[in-house]
C-alpha cells in the first residue's frame, strides 16, 4: 500500500499484519518449491545411499535410513514453506511423492544388487506417507517462518460495520 492510502489501524499490535507482497505468482512460487523440494529429497537419499523402496533384511534400516525418513522430509519441507509462503504445508506434501514414485517404477523395472528385493507396495506406500506427513510438518515450519518475515492477514481490530459487544464489567456492576 501506497502512504496516502494507508488505512489507520486501531490497534497497534496490528500494524506487524500488514501483509506484503511475495516475491512471485503462487504459480511460479509452487514450481519452484515443488522443484526444489525434489530435489532436496533426491539428493538428500543419494548422499545418503538410501532407497526407500529396496529391502535388504534388518540391515537396510541404518542411521542412514533414519535420517532419510525423518529429518531430511522435515527440512525438504521447512524449504517448500519458506519458498512457497501460505499453502506451503500442502504443497509439501508432493515432492516425496514424486520423487519415490520415480524411483519405485525405477527399482521395479531394473535389476536390484543381490539380496535386495522391491518392497511390496503397500509397505512402500507406508514409508511414502510418512514422508509426505514429515514433509508437511516442515512445511508448517517453513510457513510461520515466511510469515514472520511478510506478515499476517489482519487478525486485529473489527471491520468497521461491526458492532460493539457490551462490557461484561458493566453489566455486572448494575446488579
Amino acid at each position: 500500500m501506497s502512504q496516502t492510502n494507508k488505512q489507520h489501524i486501531d490497534n497497534p499490535e496490528a500494524e506487524m499484519d500488514i501483509r506484503k507482497a511475495q516475491w512471485g505468482s503462487p504459480l511460479l512460487r509452487g514450481v519452484t518449491a515443488f522443484a526444489v523440494g525434489g530435489g532436496l529429497i533426491q539428493t538428500g537419499l543419494a548422499l545418503l545411499g538410501v532407497q526407500l523402496d529396496h529391502f535388504a533384511g534388518m540391515s537396510t534400516f541404518s542411521i542412514n535410513w533414519v535420517i532419510a525418513m525423518l529429518p531430511l522430509p522435515v527440512l525438504t519441507g521447512v524449504v517448500v514453506g519458506m519458498i512457497y509462503g501460505y499453502g506451503g504445508k500442502y504443497l509439501a506434501h508432493f515432492p516425496p511423492l514424486a520423487v519415490l514414485m520415480i524411483d519405485y517404477l525405477q527399482s521395479a523395472h531394473t535389476p536390484l544388487a543381490a539380496g535386495d528385493h522391491v518392497l511390496p507396495w503397500g509397505i512402500w506406500a507406508m514409508f511414502v506417507i510418512l514422508q509426505m506427513e514429515f514433509c508437511a510438518a516442515g512445511g508448517f515450519i517453513g510457513e510461520i517462518i515466511v510469515r514472520r518475515r511478510t506478515g499476517w492477514y489482519h487478525r486485529y481490530g473489527s471491520s468497521g460495520d461491526a458492532e460493539q459487544l457490551p462490557d461484561n464489567d458493566s453489566r455486572h456492576s448494575s446488579s
